[in-house]
């Protein structure tokens, strides 16, 4: 999830010192985390600009970590006790918080088939189109990815109501009557954090408490995880240190300006992020120690969860997932997990992102083998943490170099992610005219605020010209704002002809254009000569449906 707050990210134009901070615990067997391997995870971290990362290996009886580089910059180093955030792989303990309570013989009548509609009748309403959906998704589908909702990142609120009341996960899942599906329910998997958000309220309606409080008497104080929370204040206030998250400025690094290349870019603190809009689809924060004490769990087959538990969590729910690009086939999607064939085992996985923070979770059952990363930029710690994590799963399975995937070669996927931006307009609107045509209207007359009821309401300037992160424009346009947004962004209008455009949307703490994405918009105009209606089709990760927000002001 990303940040509630409004806050500039200062840049710190200085070099990053990448150190070693090594914390070895478990049995006496040689540790892969040797001389050799910091040195790849140095060398790693400078490549794709990530300050500072923690890794845990569990193998067996045996558990090793340690942390490489700098938690807080300038100087405060990463051990393996020191706190990231979670991020989705929060999903997983969502799961199996769901798995007890199926267990127990307080809600006998709970399965994982049972409608949602028949646990929150009143909070799970969807549109009149989608009756059949309403009355027949499942725990399951929502806890998979297969409801045939797509992510909806961009309607989630830290307010709502008349009285701007903090959001609740209630108001969250009734925002869902007003959100359009893309596909029929278990027809194609569709990564969805707002359904876990509906799971979350479930859950708390069903227990009567907090889900944090469910996750730490029913998980986390069983296997010991006395260093993870649910709650940006607990983390805080927490004995352990919160690493600062960051992002790098691409455009700096790679500008003609010899001065900015001189300076290698730069970082960029983000703001701490509320976890309150979160709670069970991305609110942990936590250390690789902990994890590792999860990691066994799941790969033993351990208490505190039951033998059904363990196989109900494991259970591939959907597939395909992914294109098996890495992988020796296709994966599917379990209970908070993505399940992979590679050279004749079984992986489960799941990465987290954050603003400023990136977490990878890998485990193999079959030899009790896992790795966690945890690491303090957006996007590129994920890819930092999956370079180190396959090495050291590669080095463990024997597998051949020339048999191995080149997870870092994913770093050319920057670049072409902020090409592909470029070119956005020939994409969304390939059969455009080439003499296009002008606006209808001056742009002050499409300036003004604009509503729907779950998107809320989104309110447009005149922007006389901007230069942010890898997209560069000089010509007044048109950009926008939504208040009280949980995943704080910028949109950027570009013009495409007569009343269709194109907008370019980017996190406003992270403003570098690696969490970039797109969309389709329309300003439909009234018999007063003003645009009465924005017509906007998000694109993450393909069409978001069709959302109409009217003018209210």
């Amino acid at each position: 999830m990303r940040s509630p707050f409004k806050c500039a990210a200062a840049l710190l134009l200085c070099p990053v010192a990448l150190a070693s901070q090594k914390i070895l615990s478990g049995g006496h067997s040689h540790s892969p985390l040797d001389d050799a391997f910091e040195r790849f995870a140095l060398q790693t971290l400078d490549e794709f600009h990530v300050p500072g990362l923690a890794i845990a290996i569990v193998d067996g009886e045996n558990t090793w970590a340690a942390g490489y580089g700098n938690a807080t910059l300038p100087g405060t180093p990463v051990t393996p006790s020191t706190l990231f955030y979670g991020g989705s792989t929060t999903k997983a303990f969502t799961a199996a918080a769901f798995t007890q309570l199926i267990d127990s013989a307080a809600h006998p009548d709970v399965t994982w088939r049972t409608p949602l509609a028949r646990l929150i009748r009143d909070d799970f309403v969807l549109a009149p189109a989608y009756a059949w959906a309403q009355e027949h998704l499942t725990l399951e589908d929502a806890l998979s990815h297969r409801t045939g909702f797509p992510r909806h990142d961009k309607s989630l609120s830290t307010a709502y109501g008349p009285d701007g009341h903090k959001a609740t996960m209630r108001d969250l899942a009734r925002s869902l009557r007003f959100l359009p599906m893309v596909h029929e329910p278990r027809v194609e998997f569709r990564y969805c954090n707002l359904m876990f958000m509906v799971a979350s309220h479930v859950l708390q309606t069903l227990t009567g408490r907090w889900l944090g409080t469910t996750l730490r008497e029913g998980l986390w104080r069983p296997l010991g995880m006395n260093a993870t929370y649910f709650s940006l204040e607990d983390a805080q206030a927490a004995p352990e240190h919160l690493a600062m998250g960051y992002w790098w400025d691409y455009s700096s690094s790679s500008s003609s300006d010899s001065s900015k290349k001189k300076n290698g870019g730069g970082f960029g603190e983000v703001p701490f992020a509320g976890l309150d809009g979160a709670s069970g689809a991305g609110a942990v924060v936590s250390t690789v120690l902990d994890y590792a004490k999860w990691i066994r769990c799941l790969a033993n087959e351990a208490e505190p969860l039951s033998k059904a538990a363990h196989a109900a969590i494991k259970t591939p729910r959907m597939t395909p997932v992914g294109t098996g690009k890495g992988w020796d086939g296709p994966g599917s999607y379990a209970l908070g997990w993505m399940v992979n064939p590679y050279k004749g085992h079984t992986i489960y996985n799941h990465g987290g992102g954050m603003e400023g923070y990136g977490t990878e979770v890998f485990f193999l059952p079959d030899l009790g083998y896992g790795v966690v990363t945890m690491a303090n930029t957006a996007m590129t710690s994920n890819f930092a943490g999956r370079t180190l994590a396959w090495k050291l799963i590669n080095d463990k399975l024997g597998v051949a170099e020339e048999d191995r995937y080149d997870w870092a070669a994913a770093q050319e996927v920057y670049s072409g992610h902020i090409v592909k931006l470029r070119f956005a307009v020939d994409r969304l609107y390939p059969e455009r005219t080439e003499q296009p045509l002008p606006p209808t209207l001056p742009l002050q007359k499409y300036a003004g605020t604009y509503y729907h009821p779950a998107y809320q309401n989104l309110t447009v300037e005149v922007d006389e010209g901007t230069s942010s992160g890898s997209r560069q424009s000089s010509k007044p346009q048109l950009k926008a704002s939504r208040a009280n947004a949980v995943w704080e962004v910028s949109y950027e209008f570009e013009h495409v002809s007569g009343e269709y455009w194109a907008v370019f949307i980017d996190l406003k703490n992270t403003p570098n254009w690696l969490s970039g994405q797109v969309a389709k918009a329309e300003f439909r105009l009234g018999p007063d000569g003003w645009a009465d209606e924005l017509v906007i089709e998000y694109m993450e990760d393909g069409t978001e449906g069709v959302i109409t927000y009217e003018r209210v002001e």
